[in-house]
């Protein structure tokens, strides 16, 4: 999955003009409640300091004044309670959400011009310690609201408008040098505010979008995470059934391949008599010769479907490796010397026991010499070597001066049927299964294998055996050569 990193990185002012409609509304909707839950305990906080700041202005103000003013702060805490039910409100249109943020906006312009109507009406009635109290609580007010409500910029202008003014307005109608200075506090005051609640609102936009992205992508990956583990299942599926149907033809085709072998043989020997014509021998010769290849195909093949079905058992002894080379080597001595091939062992002195499959780990040994012998030219040479590494694990494989692989096509060798590129070419090429079940026999021991290889200077293949593998502690290493 490829992600766009400008496209991520965007800021909220440029997404803004990318926003459908959709997402605009949901942005607003979440912007407008988090400044409802920012102001919710005004439900409760707003009558009882509004009764407090009453008491205080009850030195200079009538009590019967303040009592109606009261009244109306008391009467401004509805819009609170329709606060309430707006955030108890799931799935919210656009319409209706543009409905709620602009009544309950007006709501928060009507509560806050209550608030300061004292400002207006007693500013100039109290003396200089009523005139400060009534000052300080107008820029308390606003410090706190402004910043509450900022992620919304309709509650914000709500808030600036009635508060900023209440302590810009009033000190200056009073016309007295102290008051002018309140005055010119008040409105730095108010500007630096508005640039405070204007920089929260834009994080709180970015922080909205950032979780929509986050959210948006999260979705995403599920949707793909489910698409590949449905790929994932309808491949193993698919895997399965080749496996199933290769192990099933095989087994069909073996059983009359038995038959045409067994007959073959009869009549190639002439065990009950001559055939007649000399060229019979040769043909039914050519007959078990064609069989024998044809059954080890399917031998392989099975094989091959056993591993990939997960269906190996494997019978673990201690192995000398040593012995078993120099027996793996015997088949192999009159092709390679036909080639002119040398066949060395490069061993440790001292090797470890390996544990593992004596049936496997022979055939291991058999398809890695016969690939090495097929794609060696005359004159080359091909060592089987084994080595105990520091790590206590056990490493074994087989060295040539052949062809080479290709880098590119490493991969495709492992795979089922895969061969290099000059592969196609050799002489007796094979079927490409021989280093599939190398390959497979070896992780089912635990183990690994790698390739190394250069064009036209040769193949390294090693099986890696776990340390769980190794029988006795790794000796010093030291080596010697047989050569054949």
């Amino acid at each position: 999955m490829t992600v766009d990193v400008d496209t991520s990185l965007m800021t909220a002012a440029q997404r803004h003009g990318t926003l459908s409609p959709e997402r605009a509304s949901t942005l607003e909707l979440e912007q407008l409640r988090l400044a409802e839950r920012n102001v919710r305990p005004m439900l409760y906080s707003l009558p009882t300091v509004g009764g407090l700041v009453g008491m205080f202005l009850a030195a200079w103000i009538e009590p019967a004044n303040l009592i109606g003013w009261y009244f109306l702060l008391c009467l401004g805490c509805v819009r609170y309670w329709f606060a309430e039910k707006f955030l108890e409100r799931e799935n919210l249109t656009n319409d209706k959400v543009q409905r709620w943020h602009t009544g309950l906006s007006l709501g928060s312009f009507a509560v806050n011009a209550v608030w300061v109507m004292p400002h207006y009406l007693y500013y100039a009635q109290c003396s200089e310690t009523g005139q400060m109290l009534l000052f300080l609580v107008a820029c308390c007010s606003l410090a706190c609201l402004v910043v509450m409500v900022a992620s919304s910029t309709r509650m914000m202008v709500a808030t600036l408008l009635p508060l900023g003014s209440a302590i810009i307005i009033p000190p200056m109608l009073v016309g007295e040098p102290l008051q002018f200075g309140l005055a010119g506090f008040g409105l730095i005051l108010t500007l630096y505010l508005t640039h405070v609640a204007w920089n929260i609102h834009r994080g709180a936009r970015e922080l909205f979008l950032t979780r929509e992205d986050k959210n948006e992508l999260i979705e995403r990956l599920a949707g793909a995470k489910f698409e590949a583990d449905k790929a994932r299942q309808r491949a193993e599926a698919a895997s399965l059934a080749k496996s199933e149907f290769l192990a099933n033809m095989s087994h069909e085709l073996r059983t009359p391949l038995n038959a045409i072998l067994g007959f073959s043989d009869l009549m190639h020997r002439q065990t009950f008599g001559p055939l007649g014509a000399h060229q019979y021998t040769e043909y039914t010769g050519h007959i078990s010769e064609s069989g024998r290849h044809l059954l080890g195909l399917i031998n392989e093949v099975l094989d091959l479907a056993r591993i990939e079905s997960g269906r190996v058992i494997l019978n673990p002894v201690e192995i000398d490796l040593g012995e078993f080379t120099r027996g793996a080597l015997r088949p192999f001595e009159i092709a390679a010397r036909e080639k002119s091939i040398r066949l060395e062992q490069e061993l440790d002195k001292n090797l470890p026991l390996l544990h593992a499959d004596e049936r496997a780990t022979y055939q291991i040994l058999l398809n890695l010499l016969s690939n090495a012998i097929k794609f060696t030219p005359p004159g080359g040479r091909v060592t089987v070597f084994a080595h105990a590494l520091p790590s206590a694990e056990l490493a074994f494989g087989v060295r040539d001066t052949g062809m080479g692989i290709d880098p590119a096509d490493i991969d495709a060798v492992f795979a089922g049927f895969g061969r290099g590129r000059y592969d196609v070419s050799a002489p007796g090429r094979g079927a490409g299964l021989g280093l599939p079940i190398v390959k497979g026999l070896v992780e089912a021991h635990g183990g690994s294998v790698s390739i190394t290889s250069e064009l036209g200077r040769g193949t390294t293949i090693t099986c890696r055996y776990p340390r769980e593998r190794v029988s006795a502690p790794q000796p010093e290493p030291a080596r010697f050569a047989v050569m054949h």
